[in-house]
């Protein structure tokens, strides 16, 4: 078992900092439309648990409607639904601004290690055609 990791090849390394520096505008619209990828992938993500949390929360109230005690008790129930309701919802707002706002600090470095992560599997399987097997 080795402590210390092994150097990533020069090809791997060289995806990443062409994420970071790009070389021409191309490859910054390459980089920038696959941060809008992502970004709209976590928006999709954030309106998918909103609109689960409104399907979940209604079933909820319903099924459980007819085993309260009192109607103190169905009320506190409605109300730590919409408190949570409330709340889901408002953080997520928060966090899809947020990330719109920061988008080039989030998702530039999630980029590169999808480069990175790309070129690296390709190299370990044209090392596995040829044979040698990866350090």
């Amino acid at each position: 078992m080795q402590d210390e990791e092994a150097a990533l090849p020069d090809e791997v390394v060289a995806a990443a900092e062409s994420v970071f520096e790009p070389h021409d505008d191309a490859a910054e619209e390459s980089v920038l439309a696959q941060m809008d990828s992502l970004y709209q992938r976590d928006l999709r993500m954030a309106i998918a648990f909103v609109v689960a949390l409104l399907v979940v929360l209604p079933f909820m109230l319903i099924a459980l409607w007819s085993v309260m005690p009192s109607a103190a008790v169905k009320a506190l129930l409605v109300a730590s639904a919409v408190v949570l309701l409330v709340y889901n919802v408002a953080s997520m707002l928060y966090l899809v601004r947020n990330y719109r706002r920061d988008k080039d600090f989030i998702y530039r470095r999630d980029v590169a290690h999808l480069r990175e992560l790309k070129v690296a599997r390709r190299l370990e399987k044209s090392l596995k055609k040829d044979g040698v097997t990866p350090a």
